[in-house]
């Protein structure tokens, strides 16, 4: 196989397996990935189930600690005996508009419990945070508190603080009384944990779609510590999670973590695409390589015909030369004989004697093309006369041309004696002439030029004909290239007469143009001069 060939075969099968390869890796990689984004959004959904049910827990906490009694001016010991019948809460604390505690009263008698929460919240006191929470922080503490049935619009009707004491985060939610007076209270933690527990799913269930799933959801304080978890899946040290959310204010620094092993969010997922995706690309480079050597078969029995056709034509054209040579130089004796004769005699020998010129330049471009086909066309440069050689042509096409009403003119400047090969100018000058005598209908004189001008002989041929179409002036070198219109169909001709006269031109060190012209066709053959040979002596 030869190797623009074998490139080519190689570039039809590899290139688009590349490109389908490349788009399959993009797909599996893309696909994976949104498999991956589907199962995250579905389990953040699950995670923001969960927080909404931590919410509406402290949404109940509100309301249960707002529907309380008033609190502000009630004796301490009252309100000792409301704590107790509190679970959920550790103290119960109210402000007056200073900010400064109207209870638990550091100035009175206090009890245990009411020492250890004003020393946990002595910086909150301090900092007066729940009143700059309240919008309190920036009035007249002296001013007398407003009576009112409705309290400012600029002051916060309710909230949650939260601060960090011992092992983990306080919680702490006031609300505004009727009276204007903050009140507020410290919830149990132990009990808050418990509550948010248990609005969790229990341990071990995890929502599981289909098997070999499974999964592992945690609740994670600030220090990212497991606070809670549920489900079937051993975390293993070091693997991050699925997805992440923050819980809703005022537990948002915790937050909610979920594991999850399955294949649709696993490597082995995109793993099992690429293998899927290539091995559809292994069946069909296969295929693509079945076919490609089926049309490179068939291409090669083609061109074995093909040349085998070549083969025969050369071999009938060598077989025909002898005899047609013999036939027109025998006509030529004759036709020199019958100057005296009759005319029609005369006339039929000089038919005879075209015929076969003509035959003999077929069967000259023939043999000429298969040797170009062969890289085998050769020069073989003789000393003489360029005029010679065209003004020998040209008598042979000037009664062809005459009969067309063509007349023929002949501007010989190429008289000096130099090397060159002879029979290829009389080839490319007989292919021009032929032209002209089937497609310049309607001309009336063809004008043939030589000029010799140092190493090179120019010749052109012009005539006034109707002209090549400027679309074809690029292919009509082309081999088996005929222009086709209502001055050529129907004219006999393969098209290989001017790329057989462009190639000599070529192997002659010159070549072949078309030049512009007003009107006709103008071809200019460029022929180098041959390096004189010298003569061995003998």
């Amino acid at each position: 196989m030869k190797p623009k060939l074998l490139a080519v075969f190689l570039l039809i099968v590899f290139a688009p397996l590349a490109i389908l390869g490349w788009l399959g890796l993009r797909f599996a990689r893309t696909e994976g990935e949104l498999m991956r984004h589907r199962v995250q959004e579905v389990m953040a959904v699950l995670l923001r189930d969960f927080d909404a049910d931590i919410a509406g827990l402290l949404e109940q906490r509100e309301r249960e600690l707002m529907a309380l009694p008033p609190i502000a001016g009630r004796p301490p010991n009252e309100v000792r005996a409301l704590i107790r019948t509190l679970p959920a809460v550790n103290q119960l604390f109210a402000l007056d508009e200073r900010g400064v505690l109207m209870y638990p009263d550091a100035t009175k008698e206090l009890s245990s419990t009411e020492e250890a929460f004003l020393r946990r919240t002595s910086d909150i006191w301090r900092r007066h945070d729940i009143l700059a929470a309240a919008g309190d922080a920036g009035s007249d503490r002296t001013a007398p508190v407003r009576k009112s049935d409705q309290p400012p619009e600029r002051s916060s009707q309710k909230g949650w603080h939260s601060w960090y004491w011992g092992e983990g985060v306080n919680l702490i939610f006031w609300w505004r009384e009727a009276s204007g007076t903050i009140v507020g209270a410290e919830l149990n933690r132990s009990r808050l944990m418990a509550d948010i527990i248990a609005v969790l799913p229990e341990t071990g269930n995890v929502p599981m779609s289909q098997e070999g799933v499974v999964g592992m959801n945690r609740l994670v304080n600030s220090k990212r510590e497991p606070v809670y978890q549920w489900g079937h899946y051993l975390l293993p040290d070091g693997e991050l999670p699925l997805v992440t959310i923050d819980l809703s204010p005022p537990l948002s620094a915790w937050q909610l973590e979920s594991y999850l092993h399955s294949p649709l969010v696993d490597a082995d997922f995109g793993r099992g695409l690429m293998f899927n995706v290539f091995g559809g690309l292994a069946f069909l480079a296969a295929a693509l390589v079945g076919l490609a050597v089926y049309f490179y078969r068939e291409q090669t029995r083609d061109l074995r015909e093909a040349q085998q056709r070549v083969n025969f034509v050369n071999q009938v054209s060598h077989e025909l030369k002898t005899p047609l040579t013999n036939i027109r130089m025998y006509a030529e004796l004759l036709e020199s004989h019958l100057e005296e004769a009759a005319e029609k005699p005369k006339t039929y020998v000089g038919v005879i004697v075209a015929e076969s010129q003509r035959l003999s330049r077929l069967i000259g471009n023939v043999l000429s093309f298969s040797r170009s086909q062969r890289n085998a066309l050769t020069v073989h440069g003789t000393r003489g006369s360029v005029d010679d050689a065209l003004r020998c042509t040209i008598q042979s096409f000037e009664p062809s041309l005459a009969k067309r009403g063509i007349e023929t003119r002949f501007n010989a400047n190429a008289t000096d004696t130099i090397e060159f090969d002879r029979d290829v100018l009389e080839q490319i000058a007989g292919n021009l002439l032929s032209n002209v005598e089937k497609y310049a209908q309607g001309a009336d004189r063809v004008d043939i030029t030589s000029v010799l001008d140092g190493e090179s002989v120019t010749i052109t041929v012009a005539d006034n004909g109707p002209g090549i179409p400027a679309r074809e002036r690029d292919r009509i070198f082309q081999p088996f290239h005929r222009v086709s219109n209502k001055l050529t169909d129907g004219v006999a001709g393969a098209g290989i007469g001017l790329s057989i006269a462009r190639d000599l031109a070529r192997l002659h060190g010159g070549d072949l143009v078309l030049d512009p012209s007003e009107k006709g066709a103008r071809f200019k053959v460029v022929l180098h001069v041959l390096p004189t040979r010298t003569q061995e002596p003998s």
